[in-house]
């Protein structure tokens, strides 16, 4: 229990952000702390010059009956707050050096690159302001579902398919996918500028310790309310992937030999993309959109969390033991699935690194 006055740090700020959702920002760390709005009442009185004794009698004047529940809700919250150094004399979080460019996380170090994007995507952000909102999304959404059309159309049905997949069109075409990987992740940069939410950085993180992908950190899109927003910002990477289809379906329709191979190649390589990027069994672009459609926060890790702490047969956190039944259930088995499916994805992934590499070394060779 907090023996001194409850105090929340100086340089915290309390914002209303997504869903007009209480949350807490912590410079620092760069982390949010979602709260509920009863929280937010109890934050607005820990300045410091009230006790915790003296904040349950002064919440519970109006009912005395629900002293005890209440002594005990507050508890929980300043606790919470405390094993989250949010408060004065917590143990505070260690401070990120200026200019550290690595992160690590479960199963995917994250290495930034740059912090610039913002900066030179806002010429194009304020052009992009300047026009009707639905106009640029429209244009968007239409041009993305025509190309992946296009694709499909082109890639199954109007091109041949390419002689030989270990020829130097493999190599071409994997350097021309990490540009369009660079463009992908440049749309989500884009939306995210916008919407006044700059991500913090573009980087490679490895997923599984050897993978690497791209990404932009879009920590920040927290503080942007409206679900149509979030859902766009997404999106934004497939969208743009869209129209990179219809370029590489054009460029195969309309060329032979190893240019031909190469678009073949990218576009087989896109639409697989498409599948990974929509998956919602993992931390995908699409799972991302449908936690922002239905106003959901971070269920995936409420999904794991649950499944750790019933292995362990731990009791459960006042957050994950307040949901309800079915929604314990339905968590608990998103988590299942989503454990299996990375699994077998970590062990497809290990067994396809030599064939990648053999298709590699035999492209170099010829």
């Amino acid at each position: 229990m907090i023996s001194s006055p409850p105090k929340l740090r100086d340089e915290l700020e309390v914002i209303r952000g997504m869903d007009d959702i209480p949350l807490i920002f912590d410079p620092v760390t760069g982390n949010y702390h979602r709260i509920t709005r009863a929280g937010e009442v109890v934050l607005t009185y820990l300045d410091g010059t009230r006790t915790r004794d003296d904040l349950v009698a002064f919440l519970s004047r109006a009912d005395q009956d629900r002293a005890a529940a209440l002594s005990r809700q507050i508890d929980t919250f300043l606790a919470a707050l405390d094993r989250s150094g949010l408060l004065v004399g917590s143990a505070l979080p260690d401070k990120p050096q200026d200019g550290r460019r690595v992160r690590t996380s479960m199963l995917m170090p994250r290495i930034i690159l740059t912090r610039s994007l913002p900066r030179l995507l806002e010429p194009v952000a304020v052009l992009l302001r300047a026009v009707p909102a639905l106009l640029p999304v429209l244009v968007a959404v239409l041009g993305a579902l025509a190309g992946y059309a296009f694709g499909l159309h082109t890639l199954f049905t109007a091109t041949p398919p390419p002689q030989d997949l270990a020829g130097p069109a493999f190599l071409i075409a994997t350097g021309v996918m990490l540009l369009y990987v660079l463009l992908h992740e440049s749309a989500h940069a884009l939306v995210a500028q916008v919407l006044g939410t700059p991500v913090r950085g573009l980087g490679i993180a490895l997923l599984f310790y050897f993978m690497p992908v791209a990404y932009v950190d879009r920590t920040d899109a927290y503080r942007f309310k409206g679900r149509g927003g979030r859902v766009l910002l997404a999106m934004a990477g497939i969208l743009m992937d869209g129209w990179s289809c219809a370029l590489s379906g054009a460029v195969a329709l309309n060329s032979t030999g190893l240019v031909h191979d190469t678009a073949a190649l990218l576009l087989g390589m896109q639409l697989l993309m498409l599948i990974i990027n929509l998956n919602p069994l993992m931390p995908s672009d699409g799972y991302t959109a449908l936690e922002a459609a239905t106003g959901l926060t971070n269920a995936r890790g409420r999904a794991f969390a649950l499944l750790r702490h019933t292995a362990r047969r731990q009791e459960l956190p006042p957050h994950l033991a307040n949901l309800s039944t079915a929604a314990r259930r339905g968590h608990m088995a998103y988590g299942l699935f989503s454990a299996v499916y990375v699994c077998l994805l970590a062990y497809a992934m290990f067994h396809a690194v030599p064939v990648t590499v053999d298709l590699a070394l035999s492209a170099v060779g010829r």
